[in-house]
């Protein structure tokens, strides 16, 4: 997979760079240095290289809102373990494959969603329907007739 200029510059700066130090340049927060600190100690257990450890932590603050969630980075970071990601363009490649995956599950979860709320709006004027037949049905002033014809009415539109 090709990397764009932006994410060449990135993978380089990876490189050269500790997890801690990159770290102290992403956080904005002087209190949360502390627990970004904790976090990555955390995931140190993994034993990935540095430079992974630095996408990862890239990775972690673009999905989670610039917050070292130390459940994404775990579950992230077993999972590029099991796949033996050693550098940082494999962990982006494979990222970039997952986001893309996460998006088409989005996008069909949302019409499913659609369809499940089109349906659910279809059964309630189903049921109005069969709700407003029950009602002539069991009034004494219809004839059978004019309860057919409403009845007819009722399944036109």
């Amino acid at each position: 997979m090709d990397l764009s200029n932006k994410e060449y510059e990135l993978v380089q700066r990876f490189k050269t760079i500790t997890p801690e130090e990159f770290l102290k340049e992403l956080s904005d927060v002087p209190g949360s240095i502390k627990d970004d600190f904790e976090a990555l100690e955390y995931i140190r257990k993994y034993n990935l290289p540095d430079s992974v450890l630095n996408a990862l932590i890239n990775l972690t603050f673009m999905y989670c809102d610039t917050k070292m969630s130390i459940s994404f980075m775990d579950k992230m970071a077993n999972y590029w373990t099991r796949m033996r990601v050693k550098t940082p363009v494999e962990a982006i490649e494979i990222s970039k494959l997952h986001y893309k995956k996460y998006r088409e599950w989005a996008k069909d979860a949302k019409k499913e969603d659609r369809e499940t709320k089109q349906l659910l709006k279809l059964n309630k004027i189903e049921r109005t329907r069969l709700k407003a037949i029950e009602l002539a049905a069991s009034s004494s002033s219809m004839s059978e007739e004019d309860l057919g014809k409403f009845v007819r009415e009722m399944f036109k539109s």
